[in-house]
């Protein structure tokens, strides 16, 4: 046989098996962790999230040709139990990207970890400003409480005209953050903060709180937390006659807490980033659609979010074909990423810049928007 044609037939056998492998590569499947509170005191909007992000690979999925496995995780809505589940995605299940918590001290518990390992972790929920240093692998598709304790300072001292409050929030890195931005703003206003409370995540009593802001006569009681809480609350300050104006977070948008609390109040002020599920944007109309299809109701914001979360992820993954390496650079190139809570664009820091709701809770169980905030880009 001519020495050339050796030669050349060597190359290709050896070529061969590179190509093969790198073809398999690509069509093996990619993991993608989750870590969700799907028990414990956040387990509602937990388990919405965890919907909005199957929904997302499940679509993905019909068409893929590299298929994506989501590996769940219950972080149980506390810390220890969060840490425990990253460090087995990590040391297990060689993932290198997580989806969630969506509680900040649950979230900025895990940061570090998925940091030291360099697993790019998203969080369609955590709102703590501490994201913002928490590493460069480390990101948020949901707004700071910097910028909505901010914007509900801003309501409730001009809009609604109130200059006395009391602010009554969870002690969590969210309540934490939450509270320090609303008391921070409104004190800057010219406000007046006349009682400053903590309660602690799963509390259900409240009478030696609420005897307090009962004698204090504020002109808007603000509350921070999660919905089961807020529910009880608000029951319970019409159980003790406790009737001032109620001011709060995205939770009073919670089914959970309207189950809870409904018809034992006239009205809330509560902030919320935006979605709107009557939107007639094609993809807003798809995913409502492909909801309603498979749970009967519709989507509510966790739904979005986790959807949003997810599909961010997917793009990410698809821009950079297939390498996770590279994943983490890329999602601080997106910019007006239009998913169903509107545009999304990440800052260098890993947080994000949204646009935010004010509405108005009747007891009824009727929500109306009230204003729009759109955050300069």
């Amino acid at each position: 046989m001519d020495m050339k044609k050796v030669k050349i037939l060597l190359v290709a056998m050896m070529v061969l098996p590179v190509v093969f492998w790198s073809c398999k590569k690509k069509q093996d499947e990619i993991k993608i962790g989750v870590i969700m509170s799907l028990t414990g005191a956040a387990s509602d909007p937990g388990k919405k999230v965890l919907q909005g992000v199957e929904l997302a690979f499940l679509m993905y999925n019909d068409t893929a040709k590299v298929k994506m496995k989501l590996i769940v995780e219950d972080s149980k809505s506390n810390n220890k139990d969060g840490v425990s589940a990253m460090n087995k995605l990590i040391s297990t299940d060689k993932v290198k990207i997580v989806i969630g918590d969506l509680m900040s001290s649950v979230f900025l518990s895990c940061a570090p970890i998925a940091e030291r390992n360099k697993v790019v972790m998203m969080s369609p929920g955590a709102s703590n400003p501490a994201i913002r240093e928490a590493g460069d692998y480390i990101f948020s598709n949901y707004l700071l409480d910097d910028f909505d304790g901010k914007v509900m300072a801003n309501y409730v001292y001009k809009v609604m005209d109130k200059k006395n409050v009391v602010v009554l929030t969870v002690n969590s890195d969210y309540g934490i953050g939450v509270h320090k931005a609303f008391v921070d703003n409104f004190t800057n206003l010219g406000g007046t903060i006349l009682l400053e409370e903590r309660y602690e995540q799963g509390q259900i009593a409240f009478r030696n709180s609420l005897i307090k802001i009962k004698n204090l006569k504020p002109d808007v009681v603000y509350i921070a937390g999660y919905a089961a809480e807020l529910g009880n609350i608000v029951k319970q300050m019409k159980e003790y006659n406790t009737i001032y104006p109620i001011a709060g977070n995205v939770s009073f948008g919670n089914d959970e807490f309207i189950n809870i609390a409904k018809n034992s109040f006239d009205s809330i002020i509560f902030s919320t980033p935006y979605y709107n599920p009557q939107s007639k944007e094609a993809h807003v109309v798809y995913f409502v659609k492909e909801y309603e299809k498979r749970y009967f109701v519709q989507p509510d914001i966790a739904v979005a979010y986790g959807y949003d979360a997810a599909n961010i992820f997917i793009k990410s993954i698809l821009d950079t074909n297939y390498n996770l390496d590279r994943v983490k650079d890329n999602l601080y190139t997106i910019a007006d990423y239009n998913g169903v809570t509107g545009k999304t664009t990440f800052e260098s820091d890993g947080s994000v810049l949204k646009d935010i709701y004010i509405k108005q809770l009747y007891g009824d169980g009727r929500v109306k928007i009230i204003e729009q905030y759109f955050i300069e880009r």
